[in-house]
């Protein structure tokens, strides 16, 4: 069809009857489908593979054919498609007259736009198939990249126009149209039903909404079920993100919108840093972050919330390198992800549904597709459809596209080269510290977001020296109350390595000292086999013995006090019996002993609160020693137990354990320690070794007489041991 003065007229009307017959059969389509139809855009191309019976199309191997898409502006969603032949040249104009000039057109093949489907196969290369069987398709060729995408974007839009519009019934329908005609009508009862759904939740109507949601239940309507977008804070911030992996860490800073989702988050992350969604994993406020969650709902509001991004391994998230490479293409292809704008209200409707003047108007002519031969200058040449598209003001917007020309004051990376802030001690992006020779400008005025992050910095410094002050002190308290137990219960269940009993939390003994845990039963046995002062740990292996001991009053809280009555004494009488300078009391039966030095003659018993004479070794209490001998050997003639004693210390001067006084001629004895000894009697210093006075006449000094020991150098006899 052509325009004309007088309406529409048929293409073939200047064929004769023999030349109308000779057609084809794809060419009486149009004979069939005569009527006003609105020509919207017709383009010169050339066929380079066909599917289309007859294989051998009448200008094939030139640019004698035109596809031409059409529209009945009386009926709402029909699209024809034709392919012409023609013998003119050049691109056709929808014109106000027959053009008689451009020769003879003839219809080659023509299609309900609902039949077909249409695919961009390259630049310049475009398919066109059928839909139903047999399935024919046809490739074709176009002269230039801006008329294919033109065409393409036209044939696009009327391919959704006329998806989205039922069918009219004509008549006679075929059981493919009769299905297409109820999934449609099911679909918008489902999606009014949505829509009444929305409207009741956000008015409070309870009723109504359990209504609408049990019609949806039986249905199985398949629904997504979000926030709206303007309940939501429609301003960007700065979103601090720790990101870490199995090996390092480092934190930069991200700029969202706190009522986009995770999932988003995801992708915008992949088109900045190149991570994949698979291999993200968010975490925000303590909480594992979903797909679907926005991320005002895990407490995002404002500049400076903090989010940590863990990195999985590409072989935990099963990702190959295909699929990375394949998704990156298709990520830049797609460009950046769109955030869900605020959606306007809903407008009132009747019981019916909504009104008809109440809908927008629908345009089968698409948006400007972008190209990428776009410039600088026209991208700000659609600054206006940009304000409408975000609903900025102008002054914003200028502000926004205006570059920043003025520099930067900061300092370096030296790892990575980004440019940080003065006053910020490490990089933002890799946390590198700031170089030490680096002076912060001084006439430097940091902006709010640095002066914000500054006073959250002093202030997790605050907390954390709170936190760890209050963990200190919790600590210290612990060990208090621990130190007050005589024994320390074991905190979990654990095993006895004695007698291999399960012992549950509380019900047995963990050692201070070395911390291995055993029965009360074991513990209190152990004791009191002990033949040891200290009592050892019993934990044995094959390949380590505890050297630890178990202590004082563990062992006090483990035994009975008459045990433990018993085990002092043991300890006791072991630790006298390895003592060197220890004495025992001579009184019968008087358990007194003591550890005495040197310069100390007599030990008074705090037992038997008698007088121990340490040179003699006896109790003589009124007399001195030479009194008490005298008396002794007088006493030898009728008494049997003096005459004992008497022979006990001719003996001990026998065997060298004892001697006489040079001077007086008491009998003396060394306890310990070196070779000189004072009498307790005449005072007189001996040497032991020499059994003879240590200094000459004239007293201490005199090297004239005596042992003469270190005179010369010499020693007073090969065994002295230090008598001077």
């Amino acid at each position: 069809m052509s325009l004309s003065s007088g309406g529409w007229t048929n293409h073939t009307a200047g064929l004769t009857p023999d030349q109308s017959a000779a057609l084809p059969h794809h060419y009486g389509a149009s004979q069939s489908q005569l009527g006003c139809l609105t020509v919207l855009m017709s383009v010169r191309v050339s066929v380079c593979h066909s599917g289309i019976r007859p294989l051998c199309l009448p200008g094939a191997g030139d640019e004698s054919l035109r596809l031409q898409l059409s529209m009945d502006p009386g009926k709402s969603g029909e699209f024809r498609l034709s392919l012409q032949d023609s013998s003119g040249t050049g691109r056709s104009v929808v014109s106000s007259q027959l053009d008689t000039s451009a020769g003879l057109v003839v219809t080659i093949a023509e299609y309900d736009l609902r039949t077909v489907k249409y695919e961009v196969k390259s630049p310049k290369c475009h398919e066109l198939s059928l839909a139903a069987p047999p399935h024919d398709r046809i490739s074709f060729n176009f002269r230039c990249e801006q008329e294919a995408q033109e065409w393409a974007t036209v044939v696009m839009s009327s391919l959704r126009e006329a998806h989205r519009v039922t069918p009219q019934d004509n008549g006679t329908q075929s059981p493919l149209d009769g299905l297409h005609l109820q999934n449609t009508s099911a679909l918008q009862q489902t999606e009014e039903t949505c829509i009444e759904l929305t409207r009741a939740i956000e008015a409070g109507d309870m009723q109504s909404a359990s209504v609408f949601a049990a019609t949806l239940a039986r249905q199985h309507a398949a629904l997504k079920i979000q926030p709206s977008a303007r309940d939501c804070e429609d301003t960007e911030i700065h979103l601090a993100v720790v990101v870490e992996d199995s090996s390092s860490s480092c934190c930069v800073t991200v700029k969202v919108f706190p009522h986009m989702t995770t999932a988003v988050l995801k992708q915008q992350m992949f088109l900045e840093y190149g991570f994949h969604p698979r291999v993200q994993r968010w975490v925000i406020g303590q909480c594992l972050c979903t797909d679907q969650r926005s991320l005002a709902s895990y407490g995002v509001r404002q500049d400076g919330d903090t989010a940590f991004l863990y990195l999985l391994s590409a072989r935990h998230a099963r990702l190959t390198l295909q699929a990375l490479q394949q998704d990156q293409e298709s990520a830049l292809l797609l460009g950046p992800p769109s955030l869900s704008l605020p959606t306007p209200p809903l407008l009132p409707t009747s019981a019916n549904g909504p009104a008809s003047q109440d809908r927008k108007p629908y345009t089968t002519l698409p948006p400007r597709l972008n190209t990428s031969s776009n410039t600088g200058g026209s991208d700000r040449g659609n600054i206006s459809e940009i304000r409408d598209l975000i609903n900025l003001e102008m002054p914003q917007l200028n502000e926004a596209l205006t570059p920043n020309t003025t520099s930067s004051q900061g300092w370096p990376c030296p790892s990575c080269t980004y440019i940080n802030k003065p006053t910020r001690p490490g990089c933002e992006i890799c946390s590198t510290n700031r170089p030490e020779n680096y002076v912060i400008p001084g006439g430097y005025r940091p902006d709010a977001l640095e002066l914000r992050r500054i006073q959250q910095e002093k202030e997790a410094i605050r907390q954390y020296q709170q936190a760890k002050e209050e963990e200190r002190r919790e600590n210290f308290a612990r060990l208090v109350m621990l130190d007050g137990q005589d024994l320390v219960p074991n905190p979990e269940p654990v095993d006895c390595k004695i007698c291999y009993v399960e012992l549950q939390s509380g019900e047995g003994v963990l050692l201070r000292e070395c911390l291995h845990c055993f029965c009360r039963e074991c513990l209190r046995s152990v004791i009191m086999l002990s033949e040891e002062p200290e009592v050892p740990c019993p934990y044995r292996d094959d390949t380590y013995a505890c050297s630890c001991s178990l202590q004082e009053r563990e062992i006090r809280a483990l035994v009975p006090a008459e045990e433990y009555e018993r085990w002092l004494q043991r300890g006791l009488s072991v630790a006298e019996s390895r003592c060197e300078g220890s004495y025992h009391c001579a009184t019968p039966d008087c358990p007194g002993w003591c550890v005495y030095e040197d310069t100390v003659n007599v030990f008074h018993c705090p037992v038997c609160k008698k007088h121990n004479c340490l040179i003699c070794k006896y109790i003589h209490e009124g007399m001195n020693c030479k009194q008490y001998q005298d008396d002794l050997a007088a006493r030898a003639i009728n008494d049997s137990a003096a005459r004992r004693t008497t022979h006990l210390l001719k003996t001990l001067v026998q065997s060298g354990e004892a001697m006489h006084c040079p001077q007086c001629g008491i009998i003396v004895q060394k306890r310990d320690g070196c070779d000189w000894l004072r009498c307790t009697v005449c005072h007189t210093e001996i040497c032991w070794v020499t059994r003879g006075p240590r200094w000459g006449p004239g007293g201490p000094g005199d090297t004239s007489g005596g042992c003469r020991c270190n005179v010369n150098n010499q020693k007073c006899h090969p065994k002295c041991q230090n008598c001077h």
